[in-house]
């Protein structure tokens, strides 16, 4: 009997060695499988409809598109009587600072000589006409058109351009969270006070098409994205942004706007970061054009299920209106003493009639 005991153990110790052996690799990966990073997972998508507009209604509007954004955590030294920069949020998201991304731009012997380091080199021609064509029809959600066609010819004459925009939305450093929550005034303000401007609408548009006048940074195809982008709406509490008491627990309730440097591929062929999507951005329409009725424009979408390409523009809020998904990023001349044509004018009026521009 015990000579029998002892082959059935036998046999189950070589079973047992014979199925480590089988699945050693599958045990060894489960083992060194990291835990999962803290933070909030991706938000699902939104099945609301699309709506034209990138951007909530204007305060004391009752619809829009619904969405989320937060304040960042600080900004650049602002210059005696301009503007400060509000504290982050009790609550809202906030992560170590993060190591500078790989940029290849950042050792462009070209762009370091005309730029400051914090911003990156724009050169090339801007079209004023360019038509986004829809190669395939959407889903109806957010921004209701996967893929846009190649191929598009700008429909009038050229305008070249050659001027510096910051790599990053204010307060351009890594590891910070984007600034929001200021209108157009306080952002051309912010900007004048580094030795910068609030960027032309025509600037950003061609610092995100790029030389090939992509409809986004990264090209055609909506997703799969390298952009903080199509976040599930939350409905906003219009009444406790506007309350002071109540204003910074909305906006971190609200926040989905990630912090400076997260999306390293979300770059732009001339080297600037997040134009499309995580907070939308003022542009100054009255420099490009001083005869229009729409001054303070806002570009590229935020994170919500929103359109998001680097064309299309809002132009209904006004240059008093502050949101919690509202930021922007500077601009500036050269500083290499290359002569550059000053930029024509950029007059496209089409957009006043229903305050958005494509």
């Amino acid at each position: 009997m015990r000579s029998v005991l002892g082959a059935v153990g036998a046999g189950v110790a070589l079973g047992a060695v014979a199925l480590l052996a089988r699945y050693a690799p599958e045990l060894e990966a489960l083992l060194l499988m990291p835990s999962s990073p803290p933070g909030r997972l991706a938000a699902p998508r939104s099945a609301e409809p699309a709506a034209r507009s990138v951007h909530p209604p204007p305060a004391g509007s009752a619809a829009g598109p619904e969405g989320a954004a937060a304040r960042p955590e600080g900004t650049a030294s602002s210059a005696p009587g301009a503007p400060t920069a509000a504290p982050a949020p009790r609550g809202a998201r906030r992560r170590a600072p993060l190591a500078p991304p790989v940029d290849p731009f950042a050792d462009d012997p070209v762009a370091r000589a005309a730029c400051p380091a914090d911003m990156t080199l724009v050169e090339g021609d801007f079209c004023p006409s360019l038509p986004y064509i829809c190669a395939r029809g959407g889903d109806g959600v957010g921004h209701g058109c996967p893929e846009y066609a190649r191929g598009a010819r700008c429909q009038a004459a050229v305008d070249p351009r050659r001027y510096c925009i910051d790599r990053h939305e204010w307060p351009n450093r890594v590891g910070e969270l984007p600034r929001v929550y200021v209108d157009w005034h306080e952002a051309k303000a912010l900007c004048a006070s580094v030795g910068k401007r609030l960027c032309r609408r025509s600037e950003w548009i061609l610092a995100c098409e790029g030389p090939k006048r992509l409809p986004y940074p990264w090209g055609f195809v909506r997703t799969p994205s390298p952009c903080n982008i199509d976040r599930a709406a939350i409905a906003f509490d219009l009444g406790a942004l506007h309350g002071e008491a109540t204003r910074e627990e909305e906006i971190a309730r609200l926040w989905q706007a990630d912090p400076i440097g997260s999306h390293p591929n979300c770059i732009s062929a001339y080297g600037a970061y997040d134009l499309s999507g995580n907070v939308d951005e003022w542009t100054d329409n009255l420099a490009d054009d001083p005869d229009t009725a729409r001054p303070a424009t806002l570009n590229g979408g935020y994170w919500g299920p929103v359109r998001n390409t680097c064309r299309l523009t809002t132009g209904g809020h006004g240059p008093t209106f502050k949101f919690y998904q509202a930021g922007f990023r500077c601009c500036a001349d050269t500083v290499d003493g290359v002569v550059t044509p000053p930029p024509r004018p950029f007059i496209d009026r089409d957009g006043e009639k229903d305050d958005v521009y494509d």
